[in-house]
């Protein structure tokens, strides 16, 4: 088992239409942190071919960091890229606001998380977009984001977390604003899920993740995500035992970059998992059987 991956010259590319596709949207990507990512990926793309390593060990961090972030401009790119522009104000005013921030997460203080906080609420709207799998983003939606599938509406608070004692105050935040939203609407289509971004939490440093081959990657990253989920999810359980049923679950999701040494490979490595409530009705089991289905997570 491999993990899929493409070459600096392909990303450069992508990037660079991912980029061209934001100002389409009438984002402003002339100057800050997304600037910067081009840079860095242009000149690296040829350049770690036959620079000194003296070079290369100074300017790697930077590099990591940068594909990193690359990596998700992307994936919301390739996810909205042929909607209609008049469709994707919402998705336009998050990146609006997500393209500001430190350049690296690693210098996010308390004070800096609003960019890329909005950007994981692009992620997960992102994800969830896979009309030919009868799954769609809703791009209007009152929470930071929603899900259509199965004839249901599926209304999703999102929060990046950054250390543990944070979780339970975290979900308390996002469950009460859905309680709020579902509490408005009639009819039994409508049920809410808090998505978690807990990256900060497994790697608050942005540390490099060392694995001799990608079926190692790819294992360690499931314990990583079971072994969190396993020791965590009593936090948001004991907040949705006071909350409504319509509260059906929470997403985890956690990224990283990561080295794959059999290959010698730069890679991006992302686990999302779906995990549900405790003693959910079976009808919202389902529902969330559909909906890991269709985005191809983890079930924990």
């Amino acid at each position: 088992m491999s993990i899929p991956t493409a070459s600096y010259e392909s990303i450069a590319h992508d990037y660079s239409s991912a980029i061209e596709w934001m100002g389409y949207l009438g984002v402003k990507v002339t100057s800050g942190r997304t600037t910067h990512y081009k840079r860095v990926i242009e000149y690296w793309k040829n350049a770690y071919k036959g620079a000194p390593e003296n070079e290369v060990k100074v300017a790697f961090p930077d590099f990591v960091s940068s594909m990193f972030e690359i990596n998700e401009f992307i994936d919301i790119y390739n996810a909205f890229k042929n909607e209609p522009v008049e469709k994707l104000a919402s998705i336009r005013d998050k990146l609006t606001k997500g393209v500001n921030g430190p350049v690296n997460s690693v210098d996010e203080t308390p004070k800096t998380t609003t960019a890329r906080n909005f950007i994981f609420e692009t992620l997960m709207a992102a994800r969830s977009h896979h009309p030919h799998r009868g799954v769609s983003a809703i791009l209007d939606a009152e929470s930071d984001t929603a899900i259509s599938i199965n004839n249901k509406m599926l209304w999703v608070e999102c929060k990046r977390i950054t250390s543990l004692t944070k979780i339970e105050s975290n979900i308390k935040i996002a469950s009460s604003k859905l309680e709020n939203i579902l509490t408005q609407k009639r009819g039994s289509r409508h049920r809410g899920i808090v998505a978690i971004d807990v990256t900060k939490i497994l790697n608050p440093n942005d540390h490099l993740f060392v694995q001799n081959n990608d079926l190692m990657l790819l294992e360690s990253t499931d314990r990583m995500m079971e072994k969190f989920i396993g020791e965590h999810s009593n936090q948001w359980e004991k907040v949705y035992a006071r909350r409504s049923k319509k509260v059906i679950g929470t997403v985890i999701y956690f990224s990283f970059m990561a080295t794959s040494e059999a290959r010698n490979l730069l890679v991006r490595i992302g686990q999302w998992a779906v995990n549900p409530r405790l003693n959910a009705r079976n009808s919202d089991s389902l529902l969330l059987q559909s909906f890991v289905h269709a985005l191809q997570v983890s079930k924990f």
